[in-house]
């Protein structure tokens, strides 16, 4: 039985270990993705507000609470330790690229990737406007059966669609995110990420040592660290949803926009169901647990 159990742990702590580097790995290619996708969560999680080449990734930071705009003379950092070079490699695959802050990101001007100069969010939001009010009147036109008029409008749509989102925006600074939440909950799943690969190299090195079993402390972290995997998980969870915001599909449709015919009576509904079942579960489970923690093991087996 002990052997058994060593060996269980010594497979569950390989497995932990390979899965955390391997979500580390798969972290690098998404945050490569939202560079090019969705630039505006990789600045807002960096409070990166200025763009520069060889930008560095914020490790360690404060950030300065008196900084309420975007464009303000506020400095984004109280303090900031920063890894040289390598938000430029994450964004652009290059140490010498360009990372566009948020004030670029709004204010428009700098050459994008693929060579051409980025406009500006009020371009952005003029365009957008012209695509929906062209695609209002495209479907006039057709309803009314006037093919050249609905020809006209629907080339003005197909010019502006990439934009279309932006229509239905009207300030630009619905277009950042929540800077301090973003910033801080991606730094807590990535110093998680880091723990757990610690953890469980250490719990692997103490198997082959044969000296866990005698290490009772090492027991108390390990049940301790339980619950962080959990909080590892709602860190990358708001980082991913309030990220993206104020876009439910990025540049295409805003959250004020989108509309569901779920009313939120059931959405409600629906929560508190699932809170009281899944309320009642981890009663029974706890219940459970402590019962056969106090019959003990069973001396037979």
């Amino acid at each position: 039985e002990r052997k058994f159990a060593i060996q269980s742990i010594r497979i569950a702590a390989l497995f932990g270990l390979t899965a955390t580097v391997l979500s580390a790995l798969t972290g690098d290619q998404s945050g490569y993705l939202i560079a090019q996708h969705q630039p505006m969560k990789l600045a807002a999680t960096e409070a990166h507000y200025h763009g520069s080449t060889e930008a560095g990734l914020s490790a360690i930071g404060l950030l300065n609470p008196a900084k309420t705009a975007y464009n303000d003379d506020q400095d984004a950092f109280v303090f900031n330790i920063k890894i040289p070079y390598l938000l430029s490699f994450l964004a652009t695959r290059d140490i010498e690229g360009f990372v566009p802050g948020i004030n670029d990101l709004i204010e428009g001007g700098y050459r994008q990737g693929d060579g051409t100069i980025a406009p500006s969010a009020t371009e952005k939001i003029r365009r957008g406007k012209l695509a929906v009010t062209s695609l209002a009147a495209y479907r006039e036109a057709k309803k009314n059966g006037d093919t050249s008029r609905a020809e006209e409008h629907l080339a003005i749509l197909k010019a502006n669609i990439p934009y279309f989102g932006y229509g239905y925006i009207n300030d630009a600074e619905e277009l950042i995110p929540n800077v301090p939440l973003n910033y801080y909950a991606f730094r807590a799943m990535v110093a998680l990420g880091c723990y757990f690969i610690l953890f469980f190299a250490v719990i692997l090195l103490l198997i082959y040592k044969h000296s866990l079993s005698r290490l009772k402390w090492m027991h108390w972290v390990a049940m301790l660290t339980i619950p962080l995997g959990y909080i590892a998980g709602q860190a990358g969870w708001i980082v991913a949803e309030t990220g993206r915001q104020p876009w439910t599909i990025q540049d295409l449709l805003p959250v004020s926009a989108a509309v569901s015919r779920v009313s939120a009576g059931s959405v409600m509904t629906t929560f508190f169901l699932f809170l009281i079942l899944f309320t009642i579960m981890l009663i029974a489970e706890i219940g459970i647990m402590l019962r056969e923690i106090k019959k003990g093991p069973d001396g037979t087996h």
